[in-house]
């Protein structure tokens, strides 16, 4: 079994190293956090959990055929990363995402009805798709009144803070294995 996920990787190094230097700030004021590897920065599209390799063939070649060639052409549409969020009370840390919200929606919108229509994979439960890049995570456990007011202020002073470009070309399959260290992704290509 595979765990695997669907995504839209960030490529741009002057952005991966903004992100890295603001990850790095992060860390100063808060060192229980768990901060993303720079190679681990993406849009998660589709959580597929635990598939077989034959069910990974399948939506690969769905991916490739019916969101990538056929939505995409080719084309680069680009996207700005501003800004610094929380989602559960401060539990994951995340940039958002500038630009045609509409588009990602509209792949987003495109892959759970491909895979729930062709191989019944469950569409998403959360209606609104909210894009964005995870840079941190924190335990609940973790979470005192002091790492509140500590995140919360970096998270105000840092609202507009401007990342640079995302250029999203494709949606790729993932896998992720689980290590001591944090997850290792790579390119599922068949």
């Amino acid at each position: 079994m595979i765990r695997a996920f669907l995504a839209i990787e960030l490529n741009n190094r002057i952005t991966i190293e903004k992100i890295k230097s603001f990850s790095a700030r992060l860390l100063q004021n808060q060192p229980k956090l768990k901060v993303v590897a720079p190679e681990n920065l993406h849009l998660t599209m589709k959580f597929l959990g635990n598939i077989s390799e034959s069910l990974a063939l399948t939506i690969y070649k769905i991916m490739k055929e019916e969101i990538n060639d056929r939505l995409f052409q080719g084309k680069n549409f680009e996207f700005k990363l501003k800004g610094v969020g929380q989602f559960n009370k401060f539990s994951v840390l995340w940039v958002k995402l500038i630009g045609d919200i509409q588009f990602l929606q509209e792949i987003k919108n495109s892959t759970e009805q491909l895979l729930a229509e062709k191989l019944d994979i469950e569409k998403d439960k959360r209606t609104q798709f909210k894009p964005h890049l995870t840079i941190g995570r924190l335990k609940k456990d973790r979470i005192n009144y002091q790492t509140f007011s500590v995140l919360k202020n970096l998270i105000n002073e840092n609202k507009n803070l401007e990342f640079g470009p995302f250029i999203v070309n494709q949606v790729k399959l993932k896998k992720s294995v689980l290590t001591a260290k944090g997850p290792i992704y790579s390119d599922l290509v068949y």
